[in-house]
């Protein structure tokens, strides 16, 4: 088993970003941090846990290549599941894989998993509990293993949970991302098969339609009935996942700065437009019939 240790938060800071400690410890879930910054590794994160969040949240662990630390108890009622009162938050123990870009991607998983192995055994749970962060909240989360990186698909770290050993990546067929490649027409029109694509590879509702957005200068450059204009309160949950995955605010709304991160995420020329047709859509389009996205 990794050593892990026991960096606890306060209770003047956990207060702050917990609920009460009757967690009902009925699953585990597993994150990925989103920080592939050299450094932010296990150490960097639980220091933000024990500094006192800025962004309201909390985690129990945090795993990277090297170590396991601990910020919570297990009875402690975290907010990592962005569910509130719900059964992510209330009854499930949250673990934090860093995807630190200094760090040993696979190694860290062999870490997380042996975590998950020994949590599993503690509280006397199955393989069937381990759960991802998008079981509680149609997040992207963790948007590594969901994407296959490294050849290391979701069903790969369950059975490293189970202690088998996972097929080196030249050998394997074909990974969770390149099963859902796409056939579109690399056209650069954003339309409702472009839209398809897209909700199949975040693993959303497939239907072709962007719900509830508002008018602005990039909505109005869909194609087809793609966009469906509302009040703008709820947004969508499938550009809610595609904020998640580029780095942008998360409201499900498309607009200026949405489209302008998804140019740098592609690396197209940034100019927070989306022209018709669209250089950014062209390439999106050529991502999605790669699964590379």
């Amino acid at each position: 088993m990794v050593n892990i240790k026991k960096w606890i938060v306060p209770n003047g800071i956990a207060n702050k970003v917990t609920y009460e400690n009757n967690n009902g410890k009925k699953t585990v879930t597993i994150h990925q941090t989103g920080n592939t910054d050299k450094g932010a590794n296990a150490v960097a994160h639980a220091k933000i846990q024990l500094n006192g969040n800025p962004r309201e949240a909390s985690w129990h662990y945090q795993a990277d290549d090297t170590q396991v630390i601990q910020s919570f108890e297990d009875d402690a009622q975290c907010w990592h599941a962005t569910d509130g009162r719900g059964p992510g938050n209330l009854d499930s123990i949250a673990i934090e894989l860093c995807i630190n870009s200094d760090g040993d991607y696979k190694k860290t998983l062999e870490n997380g998993a042996e975590l998950v192995k020994h949590l599993l055994d503690k509280h006397n749970l199955s393989i069937n509990d381990v759960k991802q962060h998008h079981n509680w909240y149609p997040k992207n989360c963790p948007a590594q293993l969901r994407a296959g990186k490294g050849s290391i698909s979701w069903n790969d770290f369950l059975s490293m949970v189970k202690g088998k050993a996972i097929e080196a990546p030249d050998s394997k067929v074909k990974s969770a991302t390149t099963e859902n490649k796409a056939n579109l027409k690399v056209d650069g029109k954003w339309g409702n098969s472009t839209t398809r694509a897209l909700q199949q590879y975040l693993d959303t509702v497939v239907d072709g339609i962007i719900s509830d957005q508002v008018r602005n200068n990039v909505t109005n450059a869909f194609y087809g009935t793609t966009i469906d204009f509302g009040s703008g309160k709820k947004g969508s949950m499938a550009v809610k996942d595609l904020q998640s995955k580029i780095g942008a605010k998360v409201d499900g709304l498309l607009g200026p700065e949405t489209i302008g991160l998804l140019q740098k995420y592609l690396g197209t020329t940034y100019d927070k437009k989306l022209s018709r047709p669209s250089i950014v859509v062209k390439e999106l389009q050529r991502r999605l019939n790669e699964g590379t996205f």
